[in-house]
């Protein structure tokens, strides 16, 4: 099994009350969904809940896939 976050994919805002909502991607060679419900980048684990998440395969390859997710955080 490979797989990894699409780095370009990475986004990070954060609302007034200071939660983050992380957006990311995982690239895998496996089908189903990869979505997880930490994540450390920056020197910083955001840890908190899945809000939306979604898995596509990507055009041309062979069994590739990719899934979509939206993490909403706090930091640690």
């Amino acid at each position: 099994m490979a797989e990894f976050i699409e780095c370009t994919s990475l986004s990070i805002t954060y609302d007034i009350m200071g939660i983050a909502s992380v957006v990311y991607t995982v690239v895998h060679d496996e089908p189903g969904m990869k979505a997880y419900n930490s994540i450390s980048t920056g020197g910083q684990t955001f840890s908190g809940y899945v809000t939306n998440a979604s898995v596509t395969t990507i055009p041309n390859t062979s069994g590739w896939f990719e899934t979509h997710v939206t993490l909403i955080t706090t930091t640690n």
